[in-house]
């Protein structure tokens, strides 16, 4: 999957891609954020250079898990 594709299907499901860097050896990482209410769901995708080996289902999946963490 590509960053596009991973950030439409983010769209559509209501979250928003976000790309961090993590680590002292300026790795990135691909996250989903969400507003809920007046807190931020994220949730953590994958690093950005295993993103071509995620399939759509597993994004979804990611996306509908049930553990939170709030900004």
């Amino acid at each position: 999957m590509t960053e596009v594709e991973a950030h439409a299907i983010m769209k559509a499901q209501g979250w928003s891609y976000q790309k961090r860097i993590r680590h002292k050896r300026h790795i990135p990482y691909v996250y989903a954020k969400r507003r809920q209410g007046k807190n931020f769901t994220e949730r953590y995708i994958c690093p950005l250079s295993k993103l071509g080996e995620l399939t759509e289902q597993e994004l979804l999946t990611k996306l509908a898990s049930k553990s939170t963490s709030k900004l």
